[in-house]
Parts: C-alpha cells; structure tokens; sequence
C-alpha cells in the first residue's frame, strides 16, 4: 500500500516539486535550509491535516504566494487513490480520488503516516495530552468505529463539564459518560496490550534495554469507572470539570524499569519515542497488512553511530514505506537498489 508520488506546489521554499516513491525506502539528501524536511511535512500533511512542526497550516504557504497544494497518489491493492490537501484563503481543503473528502479521517485512514523527527522526546517527555492523541490516532486505525466512539465521549463530557459550571447537578450525565467512557478505554486497552507485545526486543535493539508501555485508564486503577466518578463528585463540583475518565488516560514508558520521564538521558528518550512509533508501525501492518509511511528527519543529526547503526537495522525489517532524510550519503549511506534524491537551495530536486 506504497505511495507512489507525490506532487508539492508552493509549500514553504518548495515552489513544483515531484517525487516519485520507492515502495520500501528512499533517500533525500541536501544542505540545511534546502527543504528536505518541507518534503517530509508535505507527505505528513496528506495524512494528518497539519504538519509535525507547525499546527498553523497558513505558516507552511511559500512566501508571495496565495496558497498550497500538496497531491499524492497510493497504491491499494492495484487500486490507485488521490489524495489532496490544499490551504489557501478560505482555509483547508480536502481532496479524495478528485471530489471534496467528508474530512481529514478520510484521508488519515487511507494514508497511516509516522514520523521520526528532532522533537520526537516530547512524546515521552512531555505531558499527557500527546501520549493520549498517539494513543488514540493508533486505535482509531485498528477499531473500526472508534473515531465515533471517541467523539461520542467527549461531547458527552463536555455536556456533563458544562453542567457542573452551571451549578446545575451533572449526575444526569452519569450514566452515558459511563457506557461511553467503558467503550473508550476498552478499545484502549486492547490496543496498548498489542501496543506492549510489537515492543518487545525493540529496547533491546535501540536501546540495549527492555522497554515497555502501560496503559493508565485516567482514574485509581483498582476502581471501576462508576466509583471513581462517584468518589471525585465533590472535586468535580469544586473545580467544575469531571476529574476521573478516559479524557485523563496517559501512558507510562519504562525503559528497564525506569520511568523515561525522569530517569533517562534526552538521546535516550529520542530512541524511546522512536520504538513506539516503530510498535505502532507493527501494530498497523499485523492488522492492516501494511504499516503505512514512515518519515524520519535526519537520523544521523539526531543519533551517535552505534545509536544510529541499531536503528538502521530495525528500519531494515520494518513492515512500511520509508523516506528518510540526510545532509550526505557520507552521514547516512544508501543501501544499493533504492532510489536517492537530492534537494538544491530553493527546492529544486534531483535524483542521484
């Protein structure tokens, strides 16, 4: 299920660039600044909506210009579909095999995409919220009818959130909270339990360590949902928010027991980050068939040889399409048989 190309028009310094994909890996090399990793936000935006560096799309159109577009063909099955996603000034606009898409889930479905890039430690590091949103971008792949489920809760929270403001007693609320809220961190739960099994021996070969992931369900754990709404009633009135469900999951990341937020060095972190993302990717292709695209921005910048060299390998095994950037083939040397580009100042693009 390989892209096969993708087409940018006037998106950051990127005035027409065409890329044609490998179906397994491809190379992009070029100086800083030349817009390497604008190729790689380009492919990100096809199947998320938003770019991985900035959440403000009106930033990522090329100075002068009114708009972009960024267009990519992929291959399912034989079946060619046509993704689009233009930004000009009446806002975003979504394009599926030529006709306006009922939305970015549309497109996310079609096109699973990751990202391996200098930040990535915030996935670890950071607070709850991003583990929550990867947490539920891979279930809302692998549950059918999960993205429903998710916003049914939150409308509902929001409901019961809105009533406890108003002082108006929010326990009407209870019961739908509880059976959307059930549904929610079951489908959760199932998928952190795949989650924890495609992670094992990835710490040990990024790493050298064991690493593992636990699923925290956003109240006590030796409580069910019910008692944990009932016993937070009075906080919940104080601070007019619900303070027990899903909408309060996390995840907790130990690499040989050590909690990662704390414990372990920032290149550590990169690394563990790294092997979720890589989990995910296992989980998706055991139960799609295909992993989707994987992007990862400068490796060699980001980790020292040995770092670097473990990681290579797990890519050489992983089941999805690779496009990996670089300075130089002397930082980060192509395998044989698989196609390498090379992006000039100003985004001209050419293939070695």
């Amino acid at each position: 299920m390989p892209l096969k190309r993708v087409r940018v028009e006037s998106f950051r310094c990127l005035t027409e660039v065409e890329l044609p994909l490998h179906p397994q890996r491809n190379y992009i090399f070029g100086p800083n600044g030349a817009g390497k990793t604008s190729l790689l936000e380009a492919i990100y935006l096809l199947g998320r909506g938003r770019s991985f560096r900035t959440r403000l799309n009106r930033r990522l159109i090329q100075h002068g210009q009114q708009g972009f577009s960024v267009y990519g063909e992929l291959d399912l099955g034989g079946n060619v579909h046509r993704l689009g996603v233009g930004c000009g000034p009446n806002g975003l606009d979504l394009r599926l095999n030529g006709e306006a898409a009922s939305g970015m889930a549309a497109l996310a479905e079609l096109l699973p995409i990751h990202v391996i890039e200098p930040n990535i430690h915030d996935l670890v590091e950071g607070g709850p919220r991003d583990r929550r949103r990867f947490l539920d971008w891979g279930v809302f792949h692998v549950e059918q009818g999960y993205l429903e489920t998710w916003r049914r809760y939150r409308r509902i929270l929001g409901q019961r959130n809105a009533a406890l403001k108003a002082g108006s007693g929010a326990s009407g609320w209870n019961v739908s909270l509880l059976e959307a809220g059930a549904a929610v961190d079951s489908a959760r739960g199932r998928y952190v339990a795949e989650l924890a099994l495609a992670l094992q021996g990835l710490g040990e070969d990024l790493l050298g360590y064991p690493l593992e992931v636990k699923y925290l369900r956003g109240w006590a754990e030796k409580m069910a949902f019910e008692e944990a709404l009932e016993a937070s009633a009075d906080l919940d009135s104080v601070k007019g928010a619900t303070q027990a469900g899903p909408h309060r999951g996390d995840l907790s990341v130990s690499l040989d027991a050590r909690g990662v937020r704390e414990e372990v060095s920032r290149g550590q972190q990169k690394l563990v980050a790294a092997g979720l993302i890589l989990a995910q990717i296992r989980v998706f292709a055991a139960d799609r068939g295909y992993g989707g695209v994987l992007l990862v921005d400068d490796p060699a910048a980001e980790l020292d040889k040995h770092a670097l060299e473990g990681l290579m390998l797990v890519l050489d095994e992983l089941p999805a399409q690779q496009v990996i950037t670089g300075l130089s083939e002397h930082a980060l040397p192509a395998p044989p048989g698989y196609p390498v580009f090379h992006v000039e100042p100003g985004g001209a693009l050419s293939m070695l």
